[in-house]
Parts: structure tokens; sequence; C-alpha cells
């Protein structure tokens, strides 16, 4: 699934979530899909930024560049770091919401077959 629509699908879900009753509920899958394909951008863009880094510190040393302005690079890595970080919370949150959302509607989909099996006589 491509960042983008993995995107979407968890904007969407968290829509439906928030009470939006003009959604069909999610597929579970799908959203355990779009968590999986937002991780792993999280993780390439992560590496990128790592490795970007190390040129920049490279490139930094070899052109004899100021403490000045190597702090400044340095802190707008650790910014980049630090907006990672949050994207893989608010991932790790999205997939806990996900986890309880799916054991809710488990919960009621096993009252509503006790239920069924009660009306017919089956318990």
């Amino acid at each position: 699934m491509k960042t983008e629509q993995a995107i979407q699908v968890l904007r969407e879900f968290n829509l439906w979530r928030r009470g939006n009753e003009d959604m069909d509920q999610p597929d579970p899958r799908e959203i355990g899909e779009a968590i999986d394909s937002v991780l792993v951008s999280i993780q390439k863009a992560e590496a990128e930024l790592d490795e970007e880094r190390k040129e920049g510190e490279e490139q930094a040393r070899l052109l004899g560049m100021g403490s000045e302005r190597e702090a400044k690079l340095i802190a707008e890595r650790d910014l980049w770091r630090a907006g990672a970080q949050r994207w893989r919370e608010q991932a790790l949150d999205l997939e806990a919401q996900i986890e309880t959302a799916i054991k809710r509607i488990q919960w009621r989909q096993d009252n509503l077959d006790r239920g069924i099996k009660e009306l017919k006589g089956d318990y």
C-alpha cells in the first residue's frame, strides 16, 4: 500500500472512530496494512535522514564549517528526529486504538451471536 493511500485509510478510520455515522466500519485488515505501510515509510525516512545527516556532517567537516553552522545543522537534524518520533508514537497510538476498536467489535459480535442463539433456543 502506498503511503498516501495508507494515510487516507487512517484518516478515514479516525473519522469513523470519532463517530462519523455516515461511514461504514473500516476493514480492520486494511487498517492494519495502512499502519504497517506508514511504519515502513517512517523507518525509511529515518534511515534516509540518518544517511543525510552523516553526509552533512562529513561535508561540514570537509568544508571546515564553523561550529555555529554545525550546531544549526545538528539542531535541524534533531527537529527531524523529533518529528519522526512523533509520527512513530502517533502510529503506535493509532494501532492501540484500532486494537481496542476491534476487541469492542468482537465483543459486540459475540453478544449478538449469543442473543441469536438464545432467541433460537440453542443455548
